[in-house]
């Protein structure tokens, strides 16, 4: 038991040393990030396919829509890839409610209903890579950041008017949320946050 209790304490300690180590991310524009660290599942949360051209294959939700799906009955790692609900397109229209930039050098970007009082908060995401650059100076556009700025964990931005927005992009379920079961709704770890997001974000526009 002694042992066991070593062992656990040890590797907590390497952990809290490697977090500590971790340079702090510049932003050095809206586009650019250095020293970026900590993303899994990488070649889902960078997928560059493009929305389809035809309008019908999109399905249109809202923020409490995605907070009541169930989360998914499989055991899911770093590196799985997408499966069902996860390769299908949705159009999230809600009203923004946070903006962070975070230290793997994702726009984390929180919306809940335009209307109405449904509960749920879906967080979407903006990777960094080129293709999103001007969807990230969108969404730059609503607060006064000022670059290039240093951050070592998420860093809230002031939206000064939050905007109510239509993003588009694929579910993703974050397996980082779930904790240590994933059998449990993330809920119990986020009050009123959906156990879904829409990863990467393919298209912003104001909401019709």
């Amino acid at each position: 038991m002694t042992r066991a209790i070593f062992t656990i304490a040890a590797i907590a300690l390497l952990s809290g040393a490697a977090a500590a180590t971790s340079p702090p991310v510049t932003f050095e524009s809206p586009c650019e990030c250095r020293d970026a660290h900590g993303k899994a599942r990488l070649a889902v949360k960078s997928d560059p396919s493009t929305p389809p051209a035809d309008a019908s294959a999109i399905q249109a939700v809202t923020p409490s829509d995605i907070f009541s799906w169930s989360e998914l009955d499989v055991r899911l790692t770093g590196r799985s890839h997408r499966i069902g609900i996860q390769n299908k397109w949705f159009a999230l229209t809600g009203r923004v409610v946070a903006v962070k930039a975070e230290t793997d050098s994702d726009l984390h970007i929180e919306l809940q209903n335009a209307t109405g009082d449904k509960p749920g908060i879906v967080i979407v995401e903006v990777p960094e890579k080129p293709q999103w650059c001007s969807i990230r100076e969108t969404v730059f556009s609503w607060t006064r950041t000022r670059f290039p700025f240093h951050t070592s964990s998420a860093k809230k931005l002031n939206v000064t008017d939050p905007p109510i927005i239509t993003v588009v992009g694929k579910a993703f379920f974050d397996i980082g949320h779930s904790l240590k079961d994933q059998s449990k709704n993330r809920r119990s770890h986020l009050p009123g946050y959906a156990a879904w997001e829409i990863h990467p974000v393919m298209k912003i526009d104001p909401a019709p």
